[in-house]
């Protein structure tokens, strides 16, 4: 690999690792605005059951919003153990390359677009994609 090339890829990859941080800053901003309220699984004997159960559906709704939240932190934070390893950009199924427009849409991506179509259409139980 040339100079110029590894600093081409290098500065691609630092552009990736600010998009990716940017990224989980917003993502811990919004896990901190979501503190779950403490779930009162009785309610109040005074409160009409419908308003217990709209409240209980709030309660629901963000845990849910949480968990998809620490989810995509967690994503985030793997490919940035990618960048640091050196593996960021390659797909996890057959080793090649991922598009750059991929990494540019969804920077935390760990597969081809070929290869998570593959992913996607085995069917539950069946033996792991080995390549694309």
């Amino acid at each position: 690999m040339t100079r110029g090339l590894m600093v081409r890829a290098g500065r691609k990859l630092r552009g990736y690792a600010h998009l990716l941080m940017r990224q989980r800053a917003e993502i811990v901003v919004l896990l901190d605005g979501l503190q779950p309220g403490a779930p009162d699984p009785g309610g109040s004997t005074h409160e009409h059951p419908a308003e217990a159960a709209a409240a209980l559906y709030d309660q629901e709704e963000t845990l849910t919003i949480r968990g998809w939240l620490r989810q995509r932190l967690a994503e985030v934070d793997a490919a940035l153990v990618r960048i640091e390893d050196g593996t960021y950009g390659r797909c996890e199924v057959c080793g090649m390359p991922i598009e750059p427009a991929r990494l540019e849409a969804i920077p935390w991506v760990r597969t081809r677009v070929e290869c998570q179509r593959l992913l996607e259409q085995r069917p539950p139980g069946a033996e792991p994609v080995r390549g694309c």
